[in-house]
């Protein structure tokens, strides 16, 4: 059928039939046009969220320079997804963004010009700028502000004043800073700052809350601290330890474990001194002899007036001698020193408290509840017992007592899935094929048997043709048994116009 025919064909239809045509060629034209459009269309995905005004400037002027399209949401930066990844990594070569704040890069341009009262004022910014940047990349830190405060120097005034400084944190939702962390950040300030102590700095959270007890406390009130942490985490760790152990017997969820250790943080040092009186040594032994000779008695050398006359009892003394022998020794007890310095954190008692659920039984639709045994109980107390190294001198308690839980909520894991994304791909793919089927069932089917019914009734007003063969024609007015006895029927009656009729056809 030619395309004139065809279009002669409906010119005569009736108006509706041409209204419900155009009709149904500009629904198929709309929706083909607007598939294509939506699959063509860009997937947008966050460059960057939450970007101060400077930073956002930046980024949005990068984009520009490299001709990449994009869409701007207040401090949100939204470009193609399939370039998300590519720009983050060129625009961070490029030092985009730089976090807020002002760095260094304020003395790249030279200024000329420029007062000392200006420079000083601009490097203090590029100090402060540099600061909240290296704080920001902890992993709890959202954004960061810093602010130093350095006294003018003057020869005028005998007190030197130090300067301070004072840090303002916004963390992330769920997160928080230990005093570890705490203390590492006034240390960065602190050390990045000429004359700067640690005492001297505050640092407080984005709702008020002083995070530093340096300011206030000093030292103690660090330690204070770093000992009550480190008793939480002991106390933790023999529930974790005890926990598992149980659920690995009881079930999970069968049993609930809490321990208080008290620790001893004091740090004692004592000097002993011992003497063992059954132990005697020698300390030191001196022996002294003395020895005189005898001698006659005389008057002056020379004076031969002054000597005595001399008797035989005189001569017999002269002759006389004597000796002296002293004997010293000192003895000593034996004794030890020693010299004792007690740990700090020494476990003085432990105690637990453990509480077990029972076993249930089915008996019909319910569950019925089955206490433990005292055997049991006995078990677990002694596992317990072994486990965190129970010493009944110093006072450890340990407690295990069965009671009957409340059905416990199961836990649900839910994994984190971009279910958007996986049905955006999906739909993608599906809505045009969806879009064609329904164009093909119900806009061309319907044309072509609009068209078919056309041809057939042309069929029939056409002269010299047989209404039953023109019937007959096309497979839908009958099934093909019915088809074949009407035009064999046809043929016996008439042969000669039935020969005409194919005639007619095959010269068309």
């Amino acid at each position: 059928m030619a395309f004139s025919d065809l279009l002669s064909q409906i010119m005569e239809w009736p108006l509706k039939r041409k209204i419900a045509l155009v009709a149904a060629i500009v629904m198929s034209v709309g929706l083909i046009a607007g598939v294509v459009f939506w699959s063509e269309r860009i997937d947008y995905q966050v460059l960057y969220s939450n970007l101060s005004a400077e930073d956002a400037g930046q980024v949005v002027g990068k984009l520009k320079e490299m001709k990449i399209v994009y869409r701007a949401e207040g401090n949100v930066i939204f470009v193609p997804s399939s370039r998300v990844y590519d720009l983050r990594l060129e625009l961070a070569a490029m030092g985009i963004p730089q976090g807020g704040g002002v760095g260094y890069e304020i003395f790249d341009k030279t200024q000329f010009g420029v007062t000392e009262f200006v420079q000083k004022l601009n490097y203090r910014r590029a100090l402060q700028g540099e600061i909240a940047r290296t704080i920001k990349q902890l992993s709890e830190v959202d954004q960061c502000r810093v602010h130093i405060a350095i006294p003018e120097r003057t020869v005028f005034t005998e007190k030197e004043e130090r300067p301070s400084a004072s840090v303002v944190l916004k963390l992330k939702a769920g997160r928080v800073l230990n005093q570890d962390q705490i203390g590492g950040i006034a240390h960065l300030v602190s050390s990045s700052v000429e004359g700067l102590q640690t005492k001297d700095i505050a640092v407080i959270d984005n709702m008020g809350n002083l995070l530093s007890k340096v300011a206030g406390g000093g030292d103690d009130s660090i330690a204070d601290s770093k000992q009550i942490e480190f008793q939480r985490n002991v106390n933790k760790e023999y529930e974790s330890r005890l926990q598992s152990m149980l659920e690995g017997i009881t079930g999970k969820g069968k049993a609930i474990v809490r321990v208080t250790a008290k620790i001893d943080f004091a740090q004692v040092e004592r000097t002993e001194e011992k003497y063992d009186p059954d132990s005697i040594a020698v300390r030191n032994e001196q022996r002294t002899t003395e020895k005189n000779a005898g001698q006659s008695p005389g008057g002056i050398p020379g004076v031969l007036s002054n000597q005595p006359a001399q008797t035989p009892q005189t001569a017999s003394a002269v002759g006389a001698s004597s000796q002296k022998q002293s004997e010293n020794i000192n003895y000593e007890v034996s004794r030890s020193i020693s010299k004792i310095v007690q740990p700090r954190g020494e476990v003085k008692n432990i105690s637990v408290a453990v509480l077990v659920d029972g076993t249930y039984k089915k008996e019909g639709d319910k569950s019925v509840y089955v206490p433990r045994t005292d055997s049991e109980l006995k078990k677990y107390e002694d596992l317990i017992k072994g486990a965190v190294g129970f010493n009944k001198d110093r006072g450890d308690q340990v407690v295990v007592e069965n009671i009957s839980f409340e059905t416990p909520a199961e836990e649900v894991f839910t994994t984190k899935t971009d279910y958007m994304s996986i049905v955006t791909t999906v739909m993608k793919y599906v809505v045009p094929l969806l879009v064609v089927l329904i164009m093909a069932l119900f806009v061309i089917k319907p044309v072509i048997e609009m068209l078919k019914t056309t041809s057939v009734q042309s069929v029939r007003e056409r002269p010299g043709t047989m209404p039953e063969l023109a019937e007959v024609s096309l497979s839908e007015v009958s099934p093909l048994e019915t088809i074949k006895e009407n035009v064999l029927v046809t043929v016996k009656s008439d042969p000669r116009k039935a020969a005409a009729v194919l005639k007619d056809w095959l010269t068309e």
